[in-house]
């Protein structure tokens, strides 16, 4: 996945990984800017972060499966 191809409030997962996420933006947080991400099912609170060479783990969440 590329920062350029991602939507806040989209819905992602880390690749063959069950837990669905949304993706709140790219933000700083702390020590420094994150890619950040909330769970589905506790929406509110960030849950993941992940800088842009980690990007690759996740992928748009296919809605038609689950």
């Amino acid at each position: 996945m590329k920062a350029s191809n991602m939507a806040i409030n989209e819905r992602y997962n880390f690749t063959n990984q069950e837990e669905r996420l949304i993706y709140v933006g790219y933000n700083f947080s702390g020590n420094g800017h994150w890619h950040q991400f909330e769970k589905t099912s506790n929406p509110g609170i960030v849950w993941s972060e992940l800088q842009n060479n980690d990007l690759w783990m996740i992928e748009l969440t296919n809605t038609k499966k689950g």
